[in-house]
């Protein structure tokens, strides 16, 4: 009979039960705080790639642009020897019609072919396009006329970035 009372009394001791409980709901808490702290590292993971590529995608495309400057400034005289990579008619390139000037080909017979850049030749690419004679240049026939050019370069890698920018020449 001693025996029983002990056995029941160890049945409806709920001591260790409130223990059991607590870690439990600390566990729960502790895998949910893991859960979330995971996604949030993916996330923090793909904007990095996101900005890494945005970035690179525009350094290149700006490099490509810088690269189209520096051939037009080796050219003693544009008037005589322009550069396939660069439109003569007067404002035909600009934020419109230049997607359609990315697709020209040399082997297609257009007259405009993007050049690939030096820095990137299999996704960086620029073009130039002819603006008229720059405003507040001087008329003056004894001295050289000065140009306005604006100048494009892209970058396709992951994404799409384009840089445009102004340039003067002196010719």
């Amino acid at each position: 009979m001693a025996r029983e009372q002990v056995e029941c009394g160890m049945i409806r001791n709920e001591n260790g039960y409130l223990t059991i409980v607590a870690a439990l709901v600390i566990l729960a808490l502790i895998s949910l705080i893991g859960f979330s702290s995971s996604r949030i590292a993916g996330t923090e993971v793909t904007l990095a790639r996101n900005e890494y590529v945005y970035k690179r995608n525009f350094y290149r495309a700006e490099g490509a642009a810088l690269e189209a400057a520096d051939r037009l400034l080796r050219i003693p005289d544009l008037r005589a020897s322009l550069p396939r990579w660069m439109e003569t008619v007067t404002g035909a390139l600009d934020e419109e019609t230049l997607p359609a000037y990315w697709e020209h080909t040399a082997a297609g017979g257009d007259p405009v072919v993007p050049e690939p850049a030096g820095i990137d030749p299999e996704q960086a690419l620029f073009l130039a396009g002819y603006e008229g004679v720059a405003p507040g240049a001087s008329l003056d026939m004894s001295r050289p006329t000065i140009h306005a050019i604006t100048i494009f370069g892209r970058c396709t890698g992951d994404g799409t970035s384009i840089i445009k920018m102004g340039f003067r020449a002196a010719y």
